[in-house]
């Protein structure tokens, strides 16, 4: 557990290393702004894979991994701003996600089916 925290906390160091110096309401703007655009280009490519009949070829994967990467680099952005360690966030998640689902996935939870 101590590694995924140390490892978290080398990213956080790097990420403020390289921001510049603002404040913590311009940080969360900053941060908000930027997940919401880089959750609209992973969708916008996943809406041409689907529906334009687009491959996932290998640059397609890595866009969206070029694109991931930048939602980790604004979340970490919003948890600095909040003053919240990343692990903690993450284990938060997984709590919300354990209460909210105590029996795992279930295929009869599901509302709608895939098609």
């Amino acid at each position: 557990m101590n590694e995924i925290k140390g490892f978290f906390d080398e990213y956080a160091k790097f990420v403020d290393d390289v921001t510049s110096e603002i404040g913590n309401f311009s940080r969360m703007d900053n941060a908000v702004a930027g997940l919401a655009g880089e959750a609209g280009e992973i969708g916008d490519l996943w809406k041409k894979l689907k529906f334009h009949n687009k491959e996932l070829s290998e640059e397609n994967r890595q866009k969206l991994v070029d694109e991931l990467s930048d939602v980790c680099w604004y979340a970490m952005q919003a948890a600095i701003a909040l003053d919240v360690d990343m692990d903690e966030v993450i284990r938060h998640n997984v709590e919300k996600l354990r209460a909210r689902h105590p029996h795992g996935f279930s295929p009869e939870y599901m509302k709608f089916k895939k098609d």
